[in-house]
């Protein structure tokens, strides 16, 4: 076993499906932390760490200061479902320990955070508990006084993110008369929901991310499943691809499977995941610390296909372009893990920000220096692919390839008839004209790119 954490006064076990990974230490008032692996864990042929920062065997000198407390802190969710946990559960927003003590039994990847003299359930201890169409219809409506995230008593968003969301267990396809539960240890959530936000600036949201993933699904790219559920507000389900369901003599079981964002891969905070980490301000705007396309392609290293991984980062850059999603940051990318390394995971969170002109439309990574989809040119391309060690003739060849499948898919999804009404099918036509826009001009500053000099880069 790594060396243990016994000496401090808190901790957590952490387990994956049945067996014991690790002990997380934390002691409160220097606010340090420890890990220490099991040795029957790191042993096993399936084992694999939390992050690359943590690996199964630590340095002679420990791993790096803070990146313990940087991997738990990425798990938790942001905004108001961080105030609503903190809030629910009486602590500080800062006490990183307690938030995950009280979020861990359910969070994205595969380990459960568990009190360390107790063994995680194999048996649930109650019924599933149903939510039906109605409930969660007036729930939606209740928003403003009755968080989505609380049921039962109990916060029931542990994933990263500030949208509203609420994890759920289904039980066969909706549209076979699937039904939704709350998620309850040991069984893990199968699905995300994703409402409408409740602000009025971001209309048609739902439809906004499912035109956007189905449009990724249509044309090959690796994409999270989604579709539409009415009840009948429109609300977004999210199949979660850190979740395997198998049906056995005793019923379904969920198993977890470990994915790491690329700010746990690349052992940064949460406050890291744009680029420009302390903002756009006059007096540090130039300060770029945080994820860029540089850092995120930088994780090629850690994968187990290079080749592989480079082409879909190239790719997941690329559609962000073609549909004007200026927040894809750097918690919007995951890694699945494993022993050997990294593996680039299904896409998810795909939207077309632009949409919305009441928000602030400055790209989370920019394209070379361009932190605006209006300044990237030629040069900023051919800057970006040079900065990610990407070959300008694959740019080229990747992004041609891209813009003609987006111009020919993206009418098609216009017309599903996942799309109900006259706005809605209003909202997808105008996604759908600004894709192909946004297809004819990748295709020329890509061909433009890949004939500029070397000695100008």
């Amino acid at each position: 076993m790594t060396p243990a954490p016994a000496s401090m006064p808190h901790a957590l076990a952490l387990w994956a499906d049945s067996q014991k990974v690790a002990t997380l230490g934390y002691e409160p008032k220097n606010d340090q932390w420890t890990l220490g692996y099991e040795a029957n864990w790191v042993a096993a042929h399936k084992a694999f760490p939390l992050s690359p920062a943590l690996p199964l065997e630590p340095p002679a000198d420990g791993y790096a200061a803070g990146a313990v407390k940087r991997f738990v802190e990425n798990l938790l969710p942001e905004g108001r479902a961080l105030d609503i946990t903190a809030t629910t559960y009486r602590v500080s927003k800062s006490n990183i320990f307690a938030l995950i003590n009280a979020l861990g039994a359910e969070t994205t990847g595969a380990f459960r955070f568990w009190k360390s003299d107790e063994v995680p359930p194999v048996v649930a201890s109650a019924p599933l508990r149903e939510v039906t169409r109605e409930e969660l219809d007036q729930r939606l409506a209740d928003r403003e006084e009755i968080p989505l995230a609380v049921w039962d008593g109990k916060v029931r968003m542990s994933i990263a993110g500030v949208q509203d969301k609420l994890m759920v267990y289904i039980d066969r396809p909706l549209d076979e008369d699937g039904h939704l539960y709350l998620a309850e240890p040991p069984l893990a959530s199968t699905h995300i929901l994703k409402p409408e936000p409740r602000r009025t600036m971001m209309p048609h949201l739902v439809v906004n991310e499912h035109f956007c993933m189905s449009l990724a699904r249509r044309m090959g790219l690796p994409v999270a499943e989604v579709g539409i559920y009415r009840t009948p507000r429109p609300v977004l389900v999210v199949g979660r691809f850190d979740r395997l369901v198998t049906q056995g003599s005793q019923g379904p079981t969920v198993q977890r499977l470990h994915i790491i964002d690329a700010c746990q891969a690349s052992d940064l905070p949460a406050t890291y995941k744009y680029e420009r980490n302390f903002g756009s301000g006059e007096h540090v705007r130039n300060i770029r610390e945080g994820v860029s396309f540089e850092v995120l392609f930088d994780r090629v290293d850690q994968t187990v296909n290079k080749a592989a991984a480079r082409l879909t980062l190239l790719r997941w850059a690329l559609f962000q372009f073609l549909i004007g999603n200026s927040d894809a940051h750097g918690k919007n990318f995951s890694f699945f893990v494993h022993r050997q390394g990294l593996e680039p995971a299904p896409w998810y969170d795909l939207l077309s920000v632009v949409q919305y002109p009441g928000i602030d439309h400055e790209l989370a990574m920019a394209f070379g220096d361009a932190f605006s989809l209006e300044e990237v040119g030629a040069f900023q391309l051919a800057d970006f692919a040079r900065r990610c060690k990407v070959s300008r003739s694959l740019l080229k060849r990747e992004a041609t390839r891209l813009a003609k499948l987006a111009t020919h898919e993206a009418p098609k999804q216009a017309l599903s008839n996942d799309y109900v009404d006259s706005d809605e099918r209003v909202f997808a036509n105008q996604v759908c004209e600004f894709i192909a826009g946004q297809a004819a001009r990748l295709t020329k500053l890509a061909g433009d790119a890949a004939d500029i000099n070397d000695e100008f880069l």
